[in-house]
């Protein structure tokens, strides 16, 4: 594991500088990575880290500006990202995860999921108590800490606030792939790797298939001070019918939220002012207005007879109930529009998409930078591969491997978080009623919830 000195970093800090104003003739990379942020930056360290790969040369360009990882301000970032224990392996690998720890991440012992229609209830854990279902960290954070990880390369060049102009993409392996910089720039590379984001230049220009919507929806996220319980390691999910409503632990006071609600009651709530806004916010989490009475009858009579036959009962239990919200850390709200994206192939000859380029999915789970950051770790898997082989990277030989693999392990979490937002984003009776015994039965069933644990882990 390699590790990072405020000495080096300095230094390294001004070597980016060059190469961020500099308007270099362009020349040949191996690998150029077109984006940076969370995945984009990850694929970079990733291919720097490995030592298969240590000669191949490669370049980052990324439209906005990198900064290194300093001192944690007072103020929490409105944007996070719950990190799984597998993206924290990586993160390990890559060497960042001491220097993120010391910023400052929080664990998520539990998460605990509500249904605002009825009082059907689910909560996850690890089976080992000492394990964690996730760590929320500040997205700002991560990216700074990859492009510190980034600096220690000396294969990897980085060029930050440029955009691209024209991108040239051939139609099998007997040419090289070309870049074009608005700063007039050209660079040749064996390989271009997407991570541009759900509105991928390198997508349009590979001209693939890509299946997307819109889900009517936007997410206002904003860091709230709740009254805490003294520990604050829970992650709550409240089901609305207009969409679900998250808090995630930042401190033992602190959380972050991630409204999803409709267009027109985000731009409401956005208006509002922040004491308005709280007091909209706990009626949401607390409110029982739409709570349906034969539902709930029919779970307390299931539970009764699952206690006669033996089965623990839950009707003792005492329905959890998420915290309340105090007030806004800061008046720092903000939305975005939420949909649903995938391209039908990951690669073509020369070009491969990785993150939201990719792949793009509702945040109800949290899985959407995780599903991108396995990208990374399957495509330098590959990209070893082929150099153990001594093969061109831009082959679709190889490639294919990393669209396969990526493909089978991100659609059936696309799909299944795509059909739970759409499960419940109603207050219909009769669907009210069946998932409210659908998250009962999944509750009861302990080997079932590990093995969703599982999945979302990884």
């Amino acid at each position: 594991m390699r590790m990072l000195t405020l000495t080096n970093v300095s230094s390294a800090a001004s070597l980016c500088r060059r190469f961020a104003s500099s308007s270099a003739s362009g020349g040949f990379y191996d690998v150029v990575i077109v984006g940076g942020g969370m995945v984009g930056n990850a694929m970079a360290a990733s291919i720097g880290a490995s030592d298969k790969l240590k000669s191949c040369r490669v370049l980052l360009l990324d439209a906005g500006k990198q900064r290194s990882l300093g001192a944690a301000p007072e103020l929490y970032s409105n944007r996070v990202s719950a990190v799984n224990p597998t993206s924290v392996k990586l993160f390990q690998n890559l060497g960042i995860w001491d220097r993120l720890v010391q910023y400052r991440v929080k664990k998520v012992a539990k998460l605990q999921v509500l249904d605002s229609c009825s009082q059907s209830t689910i909560d996850f854990e690890q089976p080992r108590p000492e394990q964690e279902v996730a760590f929320i960290i500040e997205n700002n954070a991560i990216v700074s800490a990859l492009y510190d990880n980034i600096l220690q390369c000396s294969n990897i060049d980085v060029r930050t606030e440029v955009n691209v102009d024209s991108c040239t993409l051939p139609s099998s392996i007997g040419d090289q792939a070309t870049i074009k910089l608005k700063d007039g720039s050209e660079i040749a590379t064996s390989l271009v790797i997407g991570a541009d984001g759900a509105r991928s230049f390198v997508r349009e220009v590979m001209n693939v298939d890509y299946s997307q919507w819109n889900y009517d929806q936007k997410a206002i996220v904003a860091t709230l001070k709740i009254q805490s319980d003294g520990l604050n390691e829970t992650a709550w999910q409240r089901f609305t019918p207009l969409g679900p409503l998250a808090l995630l632990p930042l401190n033992q006071e602190l959380s972050s939220l991630v409204w999803t609600t409709s267009p027109a009651d985000c731009e409401r709530l956005l208006s509002l002012s922040p004491e308005e806004f709280v007091d909209e916010l706990n009626n949401y989490l607390w409110s029982e207005a739409n709570q349906s009475p034969v539902t709930n009858q029919a779970l307390f009579l299931l539970d009764k007879a699952c206690s006669l036959v033996g089965c623990q009962s839950t009707a003792s239990k005492v329905y959890p109930m998420p915290p309340t919200v105090l007030k806004l850390q800061s008046d720092a709200r903000a939305a975005f529009p939420l949909g649903f994206g995938l391209a039908h192939h990951y690669i073509k000859p020369r070009v491969a998409l990785i993150g939201d380029a990719a792949h793009r999915i509702h945040p109800l789970a949290g899985q959407g930078v995780n599903l991108g950051w396995n990208d990374v770790s399957v495509l330098t898997t590959v990209l070893e591969k082929s150099a153990d082989h001594g093969a061109d990277f831009g082959s679709t030989t190889y490639l294919s491997e990393y669209d396969t693999a990526s493909q089978r392990h991100n659609v059936p979490v696309m799909v299944t978080v795509d059909w739970l937002n759409r499960l419940y984003n109603t207050s219909l009776a009769p669907m009210v009623f069946l998932r409210s015994l659908g998250l009962y039965g999944v509750n009861r069933l302990t080997p079932l919830k590990d093995l969703i644990m599982y999945k979302a882990s990884g």
